[in-house]
């Protein structure tokens, strides 16, 4: 077919990312910062296991990856990656001194939204669980004001097995941090739209 372009009929992954800080009991937001994420080489992996019955590669995760900051005012310093990067990123953390993340189950209300001709939305939302340490035993506490400042969209087709995770979008919204508040848990809300050219 002439100036047939292969890419031209792809269907296309966009993503969109927001943490906030909200009173499980109110429902009262205190902090919310939303951003475009990175969708992963991996993904495309993931999204022909679907294609082909697999099952184990949905996506059923979500990191929290965050710091404790000596301060409250003090700022985060999200890590450069590359779109290529892997779970090895999150695995290494166990030898950071202040940098851990939380390995939240996403939660059963996920949901897709028709966004026109062409186009849909599928919505992925987690929140952390109360718990006052992360992956790697590193304190998440309001009083060692830890800050959440980004994350991953993940597959994990062996759960009891972070190393196997896959790594779906990623993403450190610019001037991301949420600290973690007393009596308060953060949640995220991960939107990725396939569009159909």
């Amino acid at each position: 077919m002439d100036g047939f372009k292969l890419l031209d009929h792809l269907p296309r992954l966009a993503g969109f990312t927001t943490i906030a800080a909200f009173n499980p009991i109110t429902g009262k937001v205190s902090s919310m910062i939303s951003q475009k994420n990175q969708i992963m080489d991996a993904a495309a992996y993931a999204i022909a296991s679907l294609l082909l019955g697999g099952e184990e590669y949905k996506v059923s995760t979500m990191y929290f990856e965050y710091v404790n900051l000596a301060a409250p005012g003090d700022s985060p310093n999200p890590p450069s990656f590359d779109k290529a990067d892997d779970v090895g990123y999150y695995t290494g953390l166990e030898y950071s001194d202040s940098v851990d993340f939380l390995r939240v189950p996403v939660v059963a209300n996920a949901s897709i939204t028709i966004n026109g001709a062409g186009s849909a939305i599928a919505s992925f939302y987690a929140v952390t669980p109360g718990v006052n340490e992360g992956f790697w035993g590193k304190a998440f506490t309001a009083s060692n004001n830890s800050a959440v400042y980004g994350g991953a969209l993940v597959c994990t087709p062996l759960p009891t097995s972070q190393a196997n995770d896959v790594i779906f979008a990623r993403n450190y919204p610019s001037g991301a941090k949420v600290l973690k508040p007393d009596g308060e848990q953060i949640a995220m809300v991960w939107n990725i739209e396939v569009q159909l050219p």
